[in-house]
């Protein structure tokens, strides 16, 4: 049996989401692999505005998200799955459910995308903090509703990245179309965060080694309590805190027609 593949794609509610997801299934699919794609119910409303997905052999389903409490519960069966975030929910929470979630699945990690809505985020500069959150556990980052922005805020975007190595890649989205959604799917990880890595990747050549590595700077591989966006206080509140986007980003049905 070939392996399963899930996508999870993160980014705030607009940003002509639906449009993108359905371009990678469309056309970074096969024409005979079974996929389904997850949204929010509190998604629904927005996302059925947009650009309906055609491949054959998708089914478009729903899930109910809760928090990070209540995890994130998808019936997954298909070959490969796409996991499309909460456009308004706190990254962090979500990252964190989905790996519990992934690790009691038989799905391998394809890739995580993040969409970023340029123009939202050019007119609200606190979602960067909400889009760091994001971009750092993220292969692929899709630049998109860019309509309004200049070529050199693009630019500014995503040097604030590159300067710090950031390893994932940087696709410009052209009304909703990708260049090429094949290679956004490619299953190669290019994130920054090591949290979906394989812990014994990580291997010390001997035991007097292994007593000689700080443990701050040991690998977070596995292990969300060393990832700098999921680390926690004592009290079980974040030791980074993001902004409630609720309050940046208007939620009435003519703003986010392009969702």
């Amino acid at each position: 049996m070939s392996e399963r593949f899930v996508y999870l794609l993160l980014g705030s509610r607009g940003g002509d989401r639906s449009t993108v997801v359905s371009d990678l299934v469309d056309f970074g699919l096969d024409s005979s692999n079974e996929s389904q794609v997850f949204i929010s119910e509190d998604d629904a409303a927005q996302w059925d505005s947009g650009l309906p997905i055609r491949h054959a052999l998708c089914q478009q389903k729903r899930y109910l998200w809760k928090g990070a409490d209540e995890g994130v519960i998808v019936e997954a069966s298909s070959e490969t799955v796409f996991v499309v975030a909460d456009g308004i929910s706190d990254p962090a929470d979500f990252i964190d459910a989905f790996f519990n979630w992934l690790q009691g699945s038989d799905y391998a990690l394809g890739r995580i995308i993040t969409i970023a809505d340029c123009n939202r985020i050019k007119q609200e500069r606190k979602l960067l903090q909400w889009y760091d959150c994001c971009i750092h556990f993220s292969d692929v980052v899709l630049l998109s509703n860019r309509s309004g922005v200049s070529n050199k805020w693009i630019d500014e975007f995503q040097d604030r990245y590159l300067k710090e190595y950031y390893p994932c890649l940087f696709v410009l989205v052209k009304k909703g179309r990708l260049p090429n959604p094949s290679l956004v799917l490619e299953p190669e990880a290019r994130r920054i965060s090591k949290l979906f890595d394989e812990a014994d990747e990580y291997v010390f050549l001997d035991d007097e080694d292994e007593e000689d590595v700080d443990e701050e700077n040991e690998p977070a591989a596995g292990d969300p309590s060393k990832d700098p966006f999921l680390a926690k206080l004592g009290n079980g509140r974040r030791i980074r805190t993001l902004p409630d986007i609720r309050n940046l980003i208007v939620l009435e049905d003519d703003t986010l027609a392009g969702d």
